[in-house]
C-alpha cells in the first residue's frame, strides 16, 4: 500500500471509525473471558490483567464515538433513504448508550485500586465488573448491529425503528 494512501485512508474518520469500531465489541468480548477465568483462578495479578483489559477495551469506546460523529455528515450523505435511517438509529444508540464504556473504564480502574487497598473486597468486587461487562457487550451488540444495517442490505431483515430524529 502506497503510503499517501494510507495516510488519505487515516485522516477519514469514517475509515478510523471502521478500524476501531470493533474494540468495544470483540475485544471487550475477550476481556470478559479473560476476567472470568482470573476469577475463576481467583489470583489477584491475573485479575488485575483481566480488569485493565476492560478498562482499555471500553476505554476504545471513545474514540470509536469521536470517529463515528466525525464520519456521520460525510457518510449521510452517501447512503439511500433506508441506510440514512439506519445511520440514524445507530447514531441514537450511541449517544443514549455510549456513556455506559467510560464508566466501566473508571469502575474498572477503580477496583484495581480497591483491591489493592482491601484484599478482602477483590473478588466481589471483581465479580461486579464482570456482569457490568456483560451489561456493555449486549449494549454494544445494539449498537452494531444498527450499524451493521447501514451499508450491508444483506442484514436489513426488518425496517429501522423511528428515530427522535425523524
Amino acid at each position: 500500500m502506497d503510503l499517501e494512501l494510507a495516510r488519505e485512508l487515516l485522516e477519514d474518520p469514517a475509515y478510523r471509525h471502521v478500524l476501531l469500531n470493533h474494540l468495544p465489541l470483540t475485544a471487550l468480548g475477550l476481556a470478559w473471558v479473560v476476567l472470568g477465568w482470573a476469577l475463576v483462578e481467583n489470583r489477584w495479578r491475573s485479575i488485575v490483567f483481566g480488569l485493565v483489559l476492560v478498562a482499555f477495551c471500553s476505554g476504545a469506546a471513545i474514540p470509536v464515538m469521536e470517529t463515528g460523529g466525525d464520519a456521520y455528515p460525510f457518510v449521510f450523505d452517501r447512503l439511500d433513504g433506508t441506510g440514512q435511517a439506519w445511520l440514524d438509529r445507530h447514531t441514537e444508540l450511541a449517544d443514549r448508550w455510549g456513556f455506559v464504556f467510560p464508566v466501566l473504564a473508571v469502575v474498572a480502574l477503580a477496583t484495581i485500586a480497591l483491591g489493592h487497598a482491601r484484599a478482602s473486597l477483590r473478588r466481589i468486587a471483581a465479580a461486579v465488573v464482570l456482569v457490568a461487562t456483560l451489561v456493555a457487550l449486549g449494549v454494544a451488540v445494539t449498537i452494531a448491529e444498527a450499524g451493521g444495517m447501514i451499508w450491508h442490505e444483506e442484514f436489513r431483515l426488518v425496517d429501522p425503528p423511528r428515530t427522535q430524529s425523524r
